[in-house]
Formats: C-alpha cells, sequence, structure tokens
C-alpha cells in the first residue's frame, strides 16, 4: 500500500467538531474585568492564547502575569471556570467508525483555566473512543502551529504524511495541520473558504461530521 493511501493516525478537533464546549469563555470573562474592554478588547485573546494556552497549571505567578497584561486587580481575577462539554449527536458513531481506521487521539485549544474540567467531561464522553486527549496547555503551544502534529505524530511512531486531522477552524486546523505535512478533513461549517496553493487532494471538505469517517477511509484505500 502507497503512503498516500495508509493512514496511521487520526487528530480532531473538539470544540464546534465532536461537541460544544458550555460556560462562559475564558476570553469573555476576564474581558469583562479588564479596562481594556472598551478601547483593546482584543488584547484579552492575545494574552489567552499567549499565556493561558501553553502553562500545563494555573499558579499564582502566571495569574500575576495575566493581571499585569490586562490591567486587573489580583483579587478579581476569576476563580470558578465552570466549564464542561456536551458533545454532538453523531460524535460517538464517528468516533467508533474512525477507530475502525486508526488510533484517534483530539487536538483542542484550551486554556489551562477550564481545561481541567473540559478534558474530564471529554474523557467522560469518548475515553473508551480516544486514546488520548491532547490539548495546548498540556503540549506548551497552540493551533496552528505546526510542531504540534509533527510532536503528536512522533511520540505515536507514525510520520506526518500517515496523519489525517480533522477540524472546522480554517486557521488552526487546515492551515496548522497542512503545513505540519498531514492531511486535513475540514468540517465546514460557514463562510467562504480560501485553501492554501497547490493543496490538492490534501485537504477533503465535508459539511457533517457524520461524513468524515468516510473521507478519512478514502484516503485509507479502504472500501466504504
Amino acid at each position: 500500500m502507497t503512503p498516500e493511501h495508509t493512514v496511521q493516525l487520526i487528530t480532531i478537533d473538539i470544540g464546534n467538531t465532536l461537541g460544544e464546549f458550555t460556560g462562559r469563555s475564558t476570553t469573555d470573562r476576564l474581558r469583562e474585568v479588564s479596562p481594556f474592554r472598551e478601547v483593546a478588547p482584543h488584547r484579552t485573546a492575545e494574552a489567552v492564547r499567549a499565556l493561558l494556552h501553553r502553562e500545563p497549571e494555573l499558579t499564582d505567578d502566571l495569574v500575576c502575569q495575566m493581571c499585569q497584561r490586562l490591567l486587573i486587580p489580583y483579587g478579581n481575577f476569576p476563580t470558578d471556570w465552570d466549564r464542561g462539554y456536551v458533545p454532538y449527536e453523531d460524535a460517538s458513531a464517528t468516533l467508533d467508525e474512525l477507530a475502525t481506521i486508526a488510533p484517534v487521539v483530539t487536538l483542542s485549544n484550551m486554556a489551562v483555566t477550564g481545561g481541567p474540567e473540559r478534558v474530564a467531561a471529554v474523557r467522560a464522553a469518548h475515553g473508551h473512543q480516544l486514546e488520548e486527549v491532547y490539548t495546548s496547555y498540556r503540549l506548551g503551544g497552540a493551533k496552528p502551529e505546526p510542531w504540534l502534529w509533527r510532536m503528536i505524530a512522533d511520540r505515536r511512531g507514525v510520520h506526518i504524511d500517515r496523519v489525517v486531522h480533522i477540524g472546522d477552524r480554517l486557521d488552526a486546523d487546515v492551515y496548522g495541520a497542512y503545513f505540519a505535512g498531514a492531511r486535513v478533513v475540514h468540517l465546514r461549517k460557514e463562510g467562504s473558504t480560501v485553501y492554501p496553493p497547490f493543496s490538492g487532494d490534501h485537504i477533503r471538505t465535508v459539511f457533517r461530521l457524520s461524513d468524515a469517517a468516510a473521507a478519512v477511509r478514502a484516503w485509507a484505500g479502504l472500501s466504504a
């Protein structure tokens, strides 16, 4: 079997791909208590991405750094994040089908604030179907950084060109995985789509999660 017809690892996004995260986002919670919320609301998302998506533990030092960046009084920094996860109706069946093709792991951007609650909820829903739940705050980087896929492939003993990623975000999922060297199934939601030049058959588009397995199966050279 040729490399282009071999799939040895499937990575899949979580939020808006397998299901929805519940509760208010870290960015929204922090924007609410920052004086930048009106004059520079983008600063909050930048700080969350730069710090909270990359650290494995919410330490006092990390909280102080966030407070300094966003001018939030230390006492106003939230302590209860109340985050959860609700899978889509077709998530479980899709994961079951994907697991017949290759091992399945998740790769998702998460802040360390509500991340542990989210991971626990994902494991409760899909723990028997996933070989690992990889998150940005545990890996120390955030999609679309290509090294994330390459590191996961290396950990699993798989060459990057044998990896298929499934996700909804054009920037984080499609471009990130493609430039890492993986193939991509884009779960397209809405809006215009501009794929990287010359990507060809390395990117396939589906409009329903339940159709993703058929796209991966075709790459693997397996019959439906």
